[in-house]
């Protein structure tokens, strides 16, 4: 990986920045440079103790940015290049996904937490509202220990007939390619399969040669074929059990934005699976 921006989003209600030092890991690996992102506000209660609004945003702002600084002064001691934004505003995912654009952020680091039930079903939390939104990839961070087993895994959709899914494939197994890469780690490819996918019609193979499903998957994406994993099942069982027997470190999967009712009732794999992990989640569309 190139050097580039990645976006930290820092939680202002906590000390304990788990995408932060995430981040920094990263940024050491990739000699990328970090953009920390904080929103604040304050509700009318709070801003009664305060002159004016204006007053009230002042202040507000000045000290976050403040505590920004303090965040990146130890990151910048390590060599890592640092800027700080502080926005106010009460919807803070918008502004992180505005925030990524207007700096072109290679990805968005963020913390995630497990979710309730109810925020699962109606899929309105802000982790999926940045992987619906986010004009680059998601990092979000499960774990708070070094990614130290060396295995990424890359989820693919190999359904017949889906050229978006093809190119969708393209994307995930790219950014899943450049972290392996940047990290020193083994790239392995998992797809939850029907023993009725006709994958030579899928990639459009016109050689004579009876090559076994992983064959074709590991020539087609450039991976050995012993890091291909065809399990036959539905994806959202296949794939959280695949990462845990492969000890993998970070998984890669794409997301497909919907809205409306669509977007409540279906939500996609990658949101349905969140909560299922205890690795990091990288969200690509």
């Amino acid at each position: 990986m190139s050097a580039q921006t990645l976006l930290v989003v820092i939680d202002p209600v906590t000390d304990d920045q788990m995408a932060l030092r995430r981040a920094v890991s990263l940024a050491l690996e990739t000699q990328a440079q970090l953009h920390l992102f904080c929103c604040t506000y304050l509700t009318d209660d709070e801003m009664g103790s305060f002159s004016s609004r204006k007053d009230a945003k002042h202040t507000q702002v000045t000290s976050t940015k403040q505590w920004l600084e303090e965040l990146a002064e130890p990151v910048r001691a390590q060599g890592i290049k640092v800027r700080c934004e502080v926005v106010w505003n009460q919807k803070w995912e918008v502004m992180v996904a505005q925030s990524a654009g207007r700096i072109g952020a290679k990805f968005v680091v963020k913390t995630s937490f497990k979710h309730s039930k109810l925020e699962r079903a109606l899929r309105r939390t802000s982790d999926i509202y940045l992987m619906r939104t986010s004009p680059c990839p998601v990092l979000l961070v499960k774990a708070d220990d070094d990614w130290q087993n060396g295995i990424v895994v890359a989820a693919i959709s190999l359904e017949d007939g889906q050229s978006s899914h093809d190119q969708l494939n393209n994307k995930i197994v790219s950014q899943a390619q450049q972290l392996a890469n940047a990290t020193k780690a083994e790239l392995h490819l998992v797809s939850a399969v029907h023993h009725s996918a006709n994958l030579r019609d899928l990639f459009q193979l016109t050689d004579s040669d009876d090559h076994p499903p992983a064959e074709m998957v590991a020539q087609r994406f450039g991976v050995a074929t012993n890091r291909v994993h065809l399990v036959d099942g539905a994806a959202i069982d296949v794939i959280p059990d695949s990462v845990q027997k492969l000890h993998a470190d970070l998984l890669v999967m794409g997301t497909v934005a919907r809205t409306g009712l669509a977007a409540t009732v279906l939500g996609n794999t990658a949101e349905k699976v969140l909560d299922q992990l205890s690795v990091d989640l990288f969200s690509v569309s």
